[in-house]
């Protein structure tokens, strides 16, 4: 997280600011605040040796006694090209703590020309989204060795990762293409993201044109196709998945274009948080650093709601 970059214009935040003894039932964690949590790191989704690296790793944290939690995916922000998943750490710490499983998601990433260091190589749409399903296949095919539900998977992410997680759930084809459905997923959490590439690319280059040589080509392709198939609006007539979706004053243009397109289609399982008194950054650093922030609460409260609830001796 560079705080120095917080003072730019705010339509720039949007991508680029980050880099959200006995077994316990989900029942019974309700009553306590906190649990203790185990960490394994580092670990490889990508079994084809290419595109295994660094970068296509998760992060699991897991809460300590609580039998078969619901496990949420977090997708960090930065722009397609600037995330970090050991960056996102405290926040998946937070969450696993209030009794959840968390996987920190990594993935490869696009050039990184918005700042310095700069780097000319990278990725461009779909390769992110083609990481992200492979993670997720991770996350499901290694729940009964780590003791998490598989029935109550849960994708979202902030800023970028937020653009993925509705992407992953809205647009089924990466899950098909590795023998799994997007049913698979309970719920999607966008936090601060945008869902209509377009827009987004209409409203960055309408404040700065260079937006589209340093960001937009580099990570959507240089076609309004490419740009139309990133957009997980495309997708709104095919999506079954519920949504809590969250934004603040600076994405909320995006989210509530999105939210009208779910208005328009009648699909009524979604809940939006608007947090309009904050900004890109300040909701980033909220889920982070704040003790008891309600907007962290609030993604753990849905996911709990969302779960089938396993009742103790039950498997």
């Amino acid at each position: 997280m560079n705080l120095s970059k917080l003072l730019i214009p705010k339509i720039y935040l949007l991508f680029a600011v980050v880099l959200l003894s006995s077994t316990l039932s989900m029942a019974q964690l309700n009553k306590d605040s906190t649990t203790s949590i185990q960490e394994t790191n580092n670990l490889s989704y990508y079994k084809d040796q290419n595109l295994d690296s660094d970068l296509t790793q998760v992060n699991l944290i897991l809460p300590k006694g609580i039998k078969n939690p619901p496990v949420f995916m977090w997708i960090g922000g930065g722009a397609w090209a600037y995330v970090d998943r050991n960056k996102e750490m405290e926040i998946c710490r937070k969450m696993a703590k209030q009794g959840i499983a968390v996987v920190s998601v990594g993935h490869r990433l696009s050039p990184a020309l918005l700042w310095e260091p700069k780097k000319e190589e990278g990725i461009k749409h779909p390769e992110h989204v083609k990481d992200v399903a492979q993670a997720f296949k991770w996350v499901y095919e290694n729940a009964d060795k780590y003791g998490y539900s598989k029935e109550n998977i849960f994708v979202g992410g902030f800023s970028s990762g937020a653009h993925l997680s509705a992407l992953l759930a809205m647009d089924g084809k990466y899950l098909e293409v590795l023998g799994l459905s997007n049913k698979m997923i309970k719920g999607i959490i966008p936090v601060g993201g945008g869902y209509d590439i377009p827009l987004y690319r209409k409203s960055l280059v309408k404040e700065d044109s260079t937006y589209d040589a340093n960001h937009i080509l580099p990570v959507f392709g240089t076609t309004h196709e490419e740009h139309v198939d990133a957009s997980p609006v495309t997708y709104i007539d095919k999506l079954i998945t519920p949504i809590l979706m969250i934004s603040e004053g600076e994405t909320y243009e995006y989210s509530s274009v999105f939210e009208q397109r779910l208005k328009e289609k009648g699909y009524k399982n979604y809940q939006v948080l608007n947090a309009h008194n904050e900004t890109h950054a300040s909701l980033w650093l909220n889920l982070r650093d704040e003790k008891e922030s309600r907007y962290r609460n609030f993604i753990v409260d849905y996911i709990k709601a969302q779960s089938k609830v396993t009742k103790k001796g039950e498997k």
